[in-house]
């Protein structure tokens, strides 16, 4: 009889693999209808210990058969004896083990797929203990009740031993045994590499890559053999897909799909598609544009099944998913996040280039700090919107952006580039504050709090008596208050004191308003409820116009980001106080900048980074504290003219300082400039993604599962050499189970250490295998929240 073993609960990540990643073109197809499908690999007794791993890439073309590797029997004497390494129809991986008895290990359902390569693998310990992976992933577990006794019957690859018949219909590649229980992070870091033969614990490897001849080879040269009459010699039959999906209800997009080493007469679609149309556009005789047009009127997802048609007939399978969206602003928004990351994202360090030429190369590599907290903004909504997709970006770029802190005369601040030791800026650092409080906002993480903390201490400790703030650390001692200094900082003293409740926070964010508020100071002009750029406290009074070392200064003048911060200042204090007349200045100055600078239909007359994503965020804000559908309709109205009249032939928008190139009212759909600044980029994807939040059902692509809560974890050694294990300690209770990932910079899954439990001292430790030294990241999932942290790896 059977015994099944009790399986316990687990997470799977789904990854869709639709290519074999090895470098082999050639693969061992097995055909179940033949006589003699399988190869016979003998007797091999090095892992008749007890003590083995099997592992192999795998590809089912049907159900009709189901072997993948077994030396199972039945004598009367001994009962069941060896194994049998299957899959069943219903695409469970199985294990079954003669102990005497049957007992089998079994994955959930769906876990092998039709017309798809998967790496699959089998441990057995000396503790009995057997487990099944598929594509580097824990899929099944359990324990034996008593060893598995040996079976004298040989070893056969795609069929039974004993009971035949029930062949795999199939193809196997690089197939691989061990007499060593391989780890999972072992069995992940080598499924992707070809071996040298010579790997401690490795008795043999059938790499399958012949393509003639009926030899077998063992590429550690001990078991060579030769394959069954019924089998045959194959390409890797895979179809490559580059790109993804995503599209409104009502629009066009294309992957690119390829073949590499076959000849390909037609594409076509294998199952009808019901949610749109599907056309190919062929390139050659390998390559085709796959072009999808969506035809629904509400979200959901579709799934292409499509095939390339080899000139011999045969039929290459696949499928691509396509994600419609019903929300266009999250389209646009993220589509444009998408490309701007592809196009200025700087792999050397994490950061993003300030601006691409018309070949999309650098034009300067790495951005100011000011448009770096503009990208910060897009990052920030668009992971809000859709955590799954973004929030190893965001907080990769999080993380990056502690090349901008530098320390001088005992002060730490956000330098205007990079480890620059020149001028800091107290409105950079403002703007990048406003973006470390909507982080921890969501995240309630350390990291945000701390970055927060130091760019308000950094403005907040050079104030005046007046309460004024200049622009730069040139400009101290002037009597200046840079409106946007001053904006920030007291946003930032608003959000410390509702985060801390310490008193001192609330003080000093009402000082800074109340001052900034105060007519008589002249920055915030009495009939238009505009702010002015600057005023100055000098011989005793104040003016818009002041003397700065030795030169004229005049400060008056608008721009809508200057006062659209005030606006959520006022917002943020209503919120803590509960006094109304917050909320009543919050209107009238927001009243005063649709004036200024809205008109129906006609987008808006600011520019992109002076004004526009500030004027979608004070709209928002308004909308989200009052319910008033006004303030909603107007920042849509705005999108929809961004998205109908401002993208450029390279599906670019306004984003130029120049206010005749840059300004969000612009007709620009038949321009092609020769020069991109990211801010503006950055500016509009924030925008989209801000109101899209608020504009219908959101498409979430979920990537991993995330908590609720991000924090940060400390890990050590921090630097580590390569190598070395890596401890990292969790603020969990020991036992609980954890997922852990490593990315690199680029936010690239570099490694996945699945079911890690804790240690007693709430420790998990893992071994990175990485090749290439620099910075990474490493994200851990518990059962109920979610961590990172840093690690330099030399």
């Amino acid at each position: 009889m059977k015994k099944y073993l009790n399986i316990g609960m687990f997470t799977l990540l789904l990854v869709s693999l639709t290519t074999l990643s090895k470098g082999q073109s050639w693969v061992l197809k097995f055909d179940s209808s033949q006589s003699e499908s399988y190869v016979d690999c003998g007797n091999i007794d090095e892992y008749s210990l007890n003590e083995f791993t099997i592992e192999t890439w795998l590809y089912v073309d049907s159900w009709s058969g189901n072997y993948i590797f077994t030396n199972e029997s039945w004598t009367n004497d001994s009962g069941s004896v060896g194994f049998a390494f299957r899959f069943n129809s219903t695409g469970q991986l199985e294990m079954n083990i003669g102990t005497g008895n049957w007992e089998s290990v079994i994955s959930p359902e769906n876990t092998i797929k039709l017309k798809t390569w998967q790496y699959v693998a089998v441990t057995v310990s000396s503790e009995n203990t057997v487990i099944l992976y598929v594509d580097g992933l824990l899929v099944g577990q359990g324990l034996l009740t008593q060893q598995m006794l040996h079976s004298e019957t040989h070893l056969f690859m795609g069929e039974g031993s004993m009971w035949q018949g029930r062949g795999l219909d199939g193809k196997l590649s690089d197939f691989r045994i061990w007499n060593v229980v391989k780890s999972t992070e072992e069995i992940e870091a080598e499924r992707d590499i070809q071996l040298n033969g010579n790997e401690n614990g490795l008795v043999a490897n059938w790499l399958l890559n012949e393509g003639q001849g009926s030899a077998v080879s063992d590429l550690t040269g001990k078991y060579n053999r030769t394959k069954g009459l019924g089998t045959s010699w194959g390409s890797k039959n895979n179809i490559q897909v580059s790109g993804s999906f995503k599209i409104l209800s009502q629009g066009k997009d294309s992957v690119l799909v390829t073949v590499s080493n076959e000849v390909i007469s037609d594409w076509k679609i294998t199952k009808a598609v019901t949610t749109g149309e599907v056309t190919f556009n062929k390139i050659d005789n390998y390559s085709a544009y796959l072009i999808y047009e969506a035809r629904t009127s509400t979200y959901q997802n579709d799934t292409i099944f499509f095939a390339a048609i080899t000139v011999d007939g045969t039929e290459i399978l696949s499928n691509v998913v396509a994600e419609l969206y019903s929300n266009k602003n999250q389209y646009y928004g993220e589509k444009l996040l998408d490309q701007i990351h592809a196009e200025f994202y700087n792999k050397s360090n994490g950061l993003y280039a300030e601006s691409i030429n018309a070949s999309s190369q650098f034009v300067q590599g790495t951005s100011f700090v000011w448009p770096a907290s503009h990208m910060l903004r897009a990052l920030k909504n668009a992971w809000i919107l859709n955590p799954g997709k973004y929030e190893t970006l965001l907080f990769n770029y999080l993380h990056a952006l502690d090349q901008y802190k530098t320390t001088k005369s005992g002060r730490t601040g956000f330098a205007v580039l990079p480890e620059d030791g020149g001028t800091r800026f107290y409105d950079d650092n403002g703007q990048v504050l406003m973006q470390f409080c909507g982080i921890y906002d969501q995240a309630q993480n350390n990291t945000s709090l701390e970055d927060l903390k130091i760019a308000y201490e950094f403005n907040n400790g050079i104030r005046d008596n007046q309460f004024g703030i200049p622009q730069h650390e040139g400009q101290l001692g002037a009597g200046m208050l840079f409106s946007m200094s001053v904006n920030y900082t007291s946003y930032g003293a608003a959000k410390l004191y509702q985060i801390t409740k310490e008193t001192r926070y609330l003080n000093e964010a009402l000082a800074y308003y109340e001052r900034e508020n105060d007519l008589s100071v002249k920055i915030k002009d009495a009939t238009s409820k505009l702010f002015n750029q600057t005023s100055y406290f000098q011989n005793g009074s104040w003016s818009l116009n002041g003397i700065v070392n030795g030169e004229t200064q005049r400060g008056g003048g608008y721009r809508a980001y200057q006062t659209t911060v005030v606006i959520q200042n006022a917002i943020l204090l209503y919120q803590i106080t509960k006094e109304q007349k917050y909320l009543n200045d919050a209107n009238e100055m927001m009243n005063s900048c649709i004036n200024m600078w809205y008109k129906s239909g006609q987008g808006l007359s600011e520019n992109s980074f002076w004004g526009g994503d500030d004027m979608i965020d004070a709209l928002m804000d308004m909308y989200r504290e009052t319910t008033d559908q006004k303030f909603l309709f107007i920042a849509k109205d705005i999108m929809d003219f961004l998205s109908k009249n401002n993208r450029d032939k390279r599906g670019y928008y306004a984003g130029d300082g120049d206010d005749s190139k840059g300004k969000w009212n612009l007709y620009r759909t038949s321009l092609n400039p020769a020069e991109i600044g990211m801010m503006g980029q950055a500016a509009a994807a924030s925008s989209f993604l801000n109101v899209a939040f608020d504009s219908g059902i959101r498409t979430e692509v979920n990537e991993l599962e995330i908590g609720e809560i991000q924090q940060d974890i400390t890990v050590s050694p921090n630097p580590v050499q390569r190598g070395e294990d890596i401890r990292i300690q969790v603020p969990e209770n020991s036992g609980v189970t954890c997922h852990t990932y490593l990315y690199n910079q680029s936010g690239q899954l570099i490694q996945s250490f699945e079911s890690k439990k804790l240690t007693s001292n709430r420790q998990i430790i893992i071994h990175p295998e990485v090749k290439i030294p620099g910075i990474y990241f490493i994200g851990v999932i518990s059962e109920s929240k979610s961590y990172q942290a840093k690690v330099i790896i030399y």
